[in-house]
């Protein structure tokens, strides 16, 4: 298995089956994205699930693809989600 098969299946076993209310519109579960998935978490879950997602993807990727979709036009996460999330992300923590 490939290390992003194997990160995709992480996160479908360990996020997306025990939370599958983050993405409540979503017929297949199975075919979200990575990118679907962190923004999922970072937008509805908890810190446990945020930690878990660290801990699956990385936490440099996350922070990638957190910024990388802060710069669209149309965003998901609330300000306040925006905020802490960039907090987190630039500090030295």
């Amino acid at each position: 298995m490939k290390q992003d098969q194997i990160i995709k299946h992480k996160l479908n076993s360990q996020l997306v089956e025990v939370r599958p209310y983050f993405w409540w519109w979503v017929r297949n579960k199975n075919a979200l994205s990575v990118e679907s998935i962190v923004e999922g978490v970072l937008a509805y879950g908890n810190m446990n699930d945020v930690y878990k997602l660290f801990r699956i993807v990385g936490i440099e990727k996350v922070k990638q693809i957190f910024f990388q979709q802060i710069q669209h036009k149309r965003c998901n996460y609330t300000p306040r989600t925006r905020n802490f999330f960039k907090k987190v992300f630039t500090s030295n923590v």
